[in-house]
């Protein structure tokens, strides 16, 4: 983005988003600004259409 180099990353021990840009002098930290309230747990559908055994 805007001829940039972006790192994303989740640190969950912190529960929060890490980004970096690439620079010549190495990689700096991009402030990240939460502007959504908190979540839950994100739940995962799976459609199996193998009729497969799906264990938990």
């Amino acid at each position: 983005m805007n001829d940039q180099t972006y790192f994303l990353d989740l640190a969950e021990d912190a529960r929060q988003w890490l980004v970096f840009v690439d620079t010549p002098s190495g990689p700096r930290a991009v402030p990240v600004y939460e502007d959504a309230s908190e979540f839950e747990d994100v739940k995962v559908v799976v459609e199996d259409k193998e009729k497969r055994k799906i264990v938990n």
